[in-house]
């Protein structure tokens, strides 16, 4: 049913624009099959985590990316386990640990071939596989009629020049260009896709099940269900006030959507604020140690404390979450998975403070349990250098301990995370060395441990 209070939209005052949303197919399974000479789209080929280094046992991590012909071959998805594989592997299965740096390169370059159709103002990098470009003004410099044409050549470009496949989604707007990518371009035989105003009725009311929108998760659409709005009709026909009411801001994004709106430009400068520093990972084994376990949360904990110093802000609450492996099972609650709580603290971004408040956390919760993810997380900041002073420590402890974060901090950003490093992240279960050979920003967020960029090898314990 419409509602007639609802916003009316009028497709002739919206900005209506050339705009490419481009993502490289499988792009990491992609850049590893070129690496090797084979042919992305017909290799079967997974970037995994953890692989064993003897093809006789079965790896241990997560499957980061899947060509299209592993998917197809095995079922599998970007977000299955080592276990979703056959085992014995198929003889014609190549499995790649990953490498963030090589895909942060070829990212780069393929940018830089984007950045030949559209200037730095009309080109946006909206991820790792994934760009906008505004061509409108691009059209006549490379005698294309149209968005279409141009889209093509890009494709080209691309291929010819890296080896990787991009599909493109093409709209008036980014939102309709990004809808035009994830729900037709994948599916169609160039690879391409267009949606335009007109096209909404029958391109996005059409839609059956609303997670295919980017941005509506399975939390929200169980609430649209909830609802009685099941599909992209029902969402555009929906009560918009009563959508607001029930889910805020989201809910008047999510309605916009429905009708095609998006009122962004690629030129727009937007700066996030954030509201929380946090970091999880998945360890590469399950950990039955406490002390094991102590060593990574204490790890994470100065991770998280670098970022807020870096960022000039302070914490008052913490919290840590711990995941169970997949086959432990809690003879206390045998439905709980994990265990997650969060602690107030004084006002602090020191690394010891941190660690202990996110162990007094641990120890209060932990039974033996056998881990395999853990998350830690600041929240309430405090945007501030300022040294508030403990009543229950002495002054001078607190203060050194404040010059000595920040001693290592000046030295890591120098020469590298592993120029100076904590003692027990020399002892076992130590991950914090291992990861600071990843590229930062992967898998939940590196910043705080990166790697050395400077060639260091040498390494100072404290």
């Amino acid at each position: 049913m419409y509602w007639d209070d609802n916003p009316k939209f009028d497709y002739g005052r919206e900005p209506s624009r050339d705009i490419l949303c481009i993502d490289c197919k499988s792009f990491y399974s992609s850049v590893e099959c070129v690496e090797r000479g084979l042919n992305p789209l017909t290799t079967k080929l997974v970037v995994m985590s953890y692989p064993s280094d003897n093809p006789e046992e079965r790896g241990s991590g997560l499957i980061l990316a899947s060509s299209p012909a592993a998917k197809k071959a095995f079922g599998i998805s970007n977000v299955s386990r080592a276990r979703d594989l056959p085992f014995p592997y198929p003889k014609d299965l190549v499995i790649a640990p990953p490498r963030m740096r090589v895909y942060m390169e070829k990212n780069m370059e393929i940018n830089n071939i984007y950045r030949k159709y559209a200037d730095e103002k009309n080109h946006s990098v909206f991820s790792v596989d994934e760009s906008f470009l505004d061509v409108t003004d691009s059209l006549n410099l490379f005698g294309c009629h149209s968005a279409d044409e141009l889209a093509r050549l890009i494709q080209i470009d691309v291929w010819k020049q890296t080896g990787i496949y991009t599909t493109v989604g093409i709209g008036d707007n980014p939102w309709l260009a990004k809808a035009a990518l994830d729900l037709y371009s994948k599916h169609n035989r160039n690879m391409r896709a267009e949606i335009r105003y007109e096209d909404v009725p029958k391109k996005l009311w059409t839609i059956q099940d609303l997670t295919e929108f980017c941005g509506i998760a399975d939390r929200t659409n169980k609430k649209l269900i909830r609802m009685g709005i099941r599909n992209g009709y029902e969402l555009a026909h929906a009560d918009y006030w009563r959508l607001k009411a029930r889910l805020g801001v989201t809910g008047t994004e999510i309605y916009a959507k429905a009708w095609g709106i998006d009122r962004s430009f690629l030129g727009q400068k937007y700066k996030a604020k954030s509201k929380s520093v946090g970091n999880s990972q998945v360890l590469n084994k399950d950990y039955t140690r406490r002390e094991e376990i102590e060593i990574v949360i204490k790890e994470m904990a100065d991770q998280v404390a670098t970022r807020l110093r870096r960022m000039g802000s302070k914490t008052e609450c913490v919290s840590l979450w711990i995941g169970y492996s997949m086959g432990y099972i809690d003879y206390r609650n045998p439905e709980k998975k994990g265990f997650h709580q969060q602690l107030k603290v004084p006002l602090t971004n020191s690394s010891r403070e941190i660690a202990e408040a996110l162990l007094l956390i641990f120890n209060r919760n932990y039974h033996h349990q056998d881990v395999r993810n853990v998350a830690v997380n600041c929240s309430k900041l405090t945007f501030t250098n300022t040294l508030q002073l403990n009543l229950f420590e002495e002054p001078e402890e607190q203060v050194n301990d404040y010059k000595v974060d920040y001693v290592i901090d000046t030295i890591r950003k120098k020469y590298g995370f592993k120029a100076i490093v904590h003692a027990y992240s020399h002892m076992p279960g130590s991950r914090a060395i291992a990861r600071s050979s990843l590229v930062g920003g992967h898998a939940g967020g590196m910043s705080g441990i990166e790697g050395d960029t400077h060639g260091q090898t040498n390494e100072k314990r404290v």
